[in-house]
């Protein structure tokens, strides 16, 4: 009997191809402060007769133009105790073609400068926005009055292509992207973006049977890239070019959301775009529409349950047939080979009934082939609350955070322990075994209102870095957990949510969320940056019975679950048997050949299976 042995105390990898984070740790984007032009940021027109195909009115109209306002001032009371405003004061420089005689009003706003080009049919002007810092700063309405789309246009014919800069942004430039923006986005080495909140997601469907084409999608020339429902009819919100174009300099894997309306001409149009446009180091992670498992979902659930009925099948076997459609419409065009490699289907499922994902795959499996064939990995959520939110000293409401995700970890009889998700994902063999689409503090949340103030103020505690650490190190890493997305970039901290990293998009590190972030993905481990430490493990592989047993020098304080990563970093959970509590055995005989790093918590070692 062929034994190898590999005893490791401390050793520098000597390749490149680990230079990725050994925690995948990504982000669900949020769109503000994204792009140099604010119009694209708004769709809030009024008082137009109609709108032309692309979203500009064809009328005089009004428009809301900004509303930084923290919620609810509105109400005459804002949420946040601190009252924490963002800044958005200066001087915006604007145009539109066609002609017209633009007002501001709103909090100290006014127009400056104001030049009609006979020539080229342009008007310029400045928006100048202040009070920063006082009430209601950033409320910022524009009325266009004796609009004149074309000198040969008749009064009150409207305009077209309305650019209104952000403040250091002059009209020639040429950029997307804000710098702001882009700084935000790579605050920490995030190994992968979900696009989902930017891409409009979730109310982004029709009513079934209505398909959704590819010659319906949202373009760049586009009035705005928010949903424009009320204007052009058009529901989602970023273009693809603009997904692509951030994909490509942030060089990063993304992760899409397809709509579960989009008809299969649209996604092959959409895959073909990718393999066209998107840098070919990336990975592209795919799901359907977002968490259509829920049936109270106001769009995609009713269209999930009449698609089920008119097929004669289950709401989560119509699911799970949606998605393995998906992959096998991508594979039509980046090849059966990319699927589990490339292009990495998600089946996502649900945090609190995990048993929804066993009818996913089951179906999969009955109707089509094993799900470890079709799909990269299945996913669940890693949100946690507070034992303690009523109290009234923020410490001890984050202590009762790590309480619920100790909860989470521990108790088998807990209805979201995160292992019911690890586990199933390992029996199933699934590549990727389980990412998490989204997860982080999720408290305040639904609009309440009780104890509000102390919940906010505990978002804003050193010890909130703690908390964070617990959910994504022992509360996922160390227990099996694959990509995990953090929800989300930037919020408004407040009774509906305070689930930004940071509540100032122009400032990353206004709290402590970003560097327990930094420090949770840890440094690079490139080869020319740094060395990967290896604590004492022994790994023995057995060729005959194609198993690998682990011993560790001691045993762990909480339940681990090994996985392997191969030269690429692409990871892979096996399943295993417990022989004692520091003794583990590992079935490899489903690993290809190769050179392998098996991790167990934060232990590592090298194995070589051949």
């Amino acid at each position: 009997m062929k034994h190898c042995f590999l005893l490791l105390t401390l050793i520098v990898l000597s390749t490149t191809a680990y230079a990725q984070p050994v925690f995948q740790l990504g982000v669900n984007l949020d769109n503000a402060n994204a792009f140099v032009n604010v119009v694209s940021h708004t769709a809030r027109y009024s008082r137009a007769i109609g709108y032309d195909s692309l979203g500009w009115p064809m009328s005089n109209f009004d428009l809301v133009l900004l509303d930084a306002r923290p919620a609810t001032e509105w109400a005459n009371s804002i949420d946040d105790p601190d009252q924490y405003r963002v800044d958005v004061s200066g001087r915006y420089a604007s145009q539109f073609t066609g002609r017209a005689t633009v007002a501001a009003s709103g909090t100290s706003v006014a127009i400056e400068n104001s030049t009609y080009n006979p020539n080229t049919n342009t008007t310029t002007f400045d928006v100048v926005v202040g009070a920063a810092g006082q009430a209601n700063h950033g409320m910022v309405f524009l009325t266009f009055t004796n609009t004149q789309r074309t000198s040969s246009s008749p009064q009150n014919s409207g305009i077209t292509k309305l650019v209104v800069n952000r403040p250091g942004y002059a009209l020639t430039a040429t950029q997307t992207f804000t710098d702001e923006y882009l700084r935000l986005c790579q605050a920490a080495n995030f190994a992968c973006y979900r696009f989902y909140n930017v891409q409009n997601i979730w109310e982004g469907e029709p009513v079934y049977p209505a398909r959704t084409r590819w010659n319906q999608r949202k373009l760049p020339t586009d009035a705005a890239q928010v949903s424009m429902a009320g204007t052009s009819g058009k529901r989602d919100a970023w273009c693809w070019e603009h997904i692509l174009e951030l994909s490509n300099i942030l060089k990063k894997d993304v992760w899409i959301c397809v709509h579960m309306s989009a008809d299969s001409a649209y996604v092959a149009s959409l895959a073909t775009m990718l393999k066209k446009d998107l840098d070919a180091s990336l990975n592209i992670y795919v799901e359907s529409s977002n968490e259509v498992w829920s049936p109270t979902q106001a769009t995609h659930g009713p269209y999930n349950a009449a698609e089920a009925s008119s097929r004669g099948v289950t709401f989560d076997d119509n699911h799970a047939h949606r998605t393995v459609l998906l992959s096998r419409w991508f594979a039509l065009v980046f090849g059966q080979g990319a699927i589990n490699n490339r292009i990495r289907v998600i089946m996502a499922g649900q945090q609190g009934y995990h048993g929804r994902s066993d009818n996913h795959l089951r179906y999969i499996q009955r109707i089509f082939a094993e799900p470890r064939t079709l799909i990269y990995a299945t996913s669940s959520t890693v949100y946690f609350g507070s034992t303690n939110e009523g109290s009234t000293n923020p410490v001890e409401i984050n202590n009762g955070m790590i309480a619920d995700i100790n909860n989470q970890i521990s108790n088998p009889n807990s209805g979201v322990n995160r292992l019911n998700h690890i586990n199933k994902a390992t029996q199933w063999q699934l590549v990727g075994g389980v990412t998490s689409y989204e997860g982080g503090p999720h408290l305040p949340a639904g609009g309440g209102t009780a104890n509000l103030a102390n919940q906010i103020r505990s978002h804003r505690t050193p010890e909130m870095a703690d908390v964070l650490k617990r959910n994504y190190l022992e509360g996922w890493r160390d227990i099996g957990g694959g990509l995990a997305m953090y929800f989300a970039q930037y919020s408004g901290y407040n009774r509906y949510g305070c689930w930004g990293i940071t509540d100032d998009p122009s400032k990353p590190d206004r709290n402590y969320k970003m560097q327990a972030l930094r420090d949770i993905i840890g440094p690079s481990t490139s080869v020319n940056e740094s060395e990967v430490l290896y604590q004492l493990l022994t790994i023995s592989y057995n060729t005959a019975s194609q198993t690998a047993r682990i011993v560790l020098q001691q045993a762990p304080s909480s339940q681990l679950q090994p996985y392997l990563a191969n030269l690429i970093g692409q990871t892979t959970i096996t399943p295993y048997t417990q022989l004692d509590p520091t003794t583990l055995l590992l079935d490899v005989s489903n690993i290809p050949q190769g050179l392998y790093v098996v991790h167990v918590g934060a232990l590592a070692a090298t194995l070589l299976i051949w």
